[in-house]
């Protein structure tokens, strides 16, 4: 058992996980793990180009003796469910379906994980993330990938990189839970800060990509618009159906070439793209415009399952004035108020405390 709770040297996200899974089950758990959440700054169906951001999920993880999954949330203490590892099937879960929506995750990587001759037991399951759900980072990813994590280490699975990234993408699909597009799970399983990747779905091929926002004197800022669109609408995929894969080349020759801000205008063009095929809300326009207007470099509207955020390329000096006019406008317009996110140091998925497989090289 791992206890972090006395530990006053670890981060506080992890002495609060450990706090809350010992009044919840009376004892530690056998470790902790950690997946940051990613958002899709260009891309669609197809191709992506992603990045981890700071955001994300814990997964606090105990083995049983038996064939239960016992899953607990810190973001919903009042709540728990139970399932057993034959029980699970898509069509029992998901977006849509009546489960609670913050037990989906796990339950959908662990029977991707069975289906592709994973074997394992049972386990308690406690997660948290730090930011409301749908709110941009997608920490629904986040949870599947910690989760993935945490049963090939506790169980010794052989599971690699590349195949935790389709593990995930896998999971999520078949539980019709929407994700902003193919590089996101690999993002967030791979990635640190200061590189970015993009994925193909067609040849899962990843490449990676300078992108030290830090370093160029720049923040990109996540605006949760609070606005939640319904899940049969979302599970068009509303941005996806938009072609983007000239504007992922083109955001990877500006990168390669160590041009951050040229990432700025590629964001404002698939904005318009989404807006000119009704894909996007009023309050992301809103966001979008007026963001540009007070000095970013360009902006988008993206979607985070029922969310509606948008993301802002804009540079550090700029950042309060940005979230300032946004106040503003919003108020004026009679909407409540967004929260704002902004990049900083990213922390790698992978094991905080407990037991771990060999570290392995991104893939």
């Amino acid at each position: 058992m791992t206890d972090l709770v006395s530990q006053l040297d670890a981060a506080l996200d992890l002495r609060v996980v450990g706090h809350f899974y010992k009044k919840l089950h009376g004892k530690h758990p056998a470790g902790y793990w950690h997946a940051p959440g990613a958002i899709t700054l260009l891309g669609d169906d197809d191709a992506a180009l992603a990045m981890a951001v700071r955001w994300g999920a814990i997964a606090a993880v105990e083995p049983r003796k038996d064939d239960t999954i016992m899953l607990r949330s810190i973001n919903r203490l009042g709540e728990k469910y139970k399932s057993n590892l034959a029980d699970l099937a898509p069509d029992a879960y998901g977006v849509g379906a009546a489960t609670r929506d913050w037990v989906v995750e796990p339950l959908a990587v662990l029977w991707a994980m069975r289906e592709a001759g994973h074997r394992f037991g049972g386990a308690t399951v406690t997660v948290m993330t730090d930011i409301p759900r749908d709110s941009g980072p997608a920490v629904s990813v986040a949870i599947a990938c910690a989760t993935v994590l945490a049963f090939r280490d506790l169980y010794g699975l052989d599971i690699r990189s590349a195949e935790s990234v389709e593990l995930v993408g896998r999971a999520l699909s078949a539980f019709r839970v929407p994700v902003q597009g193919p590089g996101v799970a690999a993002a967030s399983l791979l990635l640190d800060g200061g590189v970015a990747l993009t994925r193909d779905s067609r040849d899962t091929t990843n490449q990676y990509l300078p992108l030290d926002l830090e370093s160029a004197g720049l923040r990109l800022l996540i605006i949760d618009t609070r606005v939640r669109q319904g899940t049969a609408e979302m599970l068009r995929t509303d941005a996806l159906d938009v072609d983007e894969r000239d504007l992922v080349q083109a955001g990877m020759a500006s990168l390669r070439r160590g041009d951050i801000e040229g990432l700025g205008p590629l964001l404002t063009s698939a904005h318009s793209r989404a807006h000119d095929a009704g894909r996007t809300s009023a309050e992301q326009n809103l966001a979008v415009t007026t963001a540009v207007a007070a000095g970013a470099l360009g902006a988008r509207a993206i979607t985070d399952r029922m969310g509606r955020p948008a993301i802002v390329l804009v540079p550090t000096a700029q950042v309060a004035a940005v979230r300032s006019s946004i106040v503003r406008a919003f108020g004026e317009s009679g909407w409540r108020i967004p929260r704002f996110m902004t990049s900083a140091a990213v922390r790698r998925a992978g094991r905080i405390a407990g037991p771990t497989t060999k570290t392995e090289s991104r893939s």
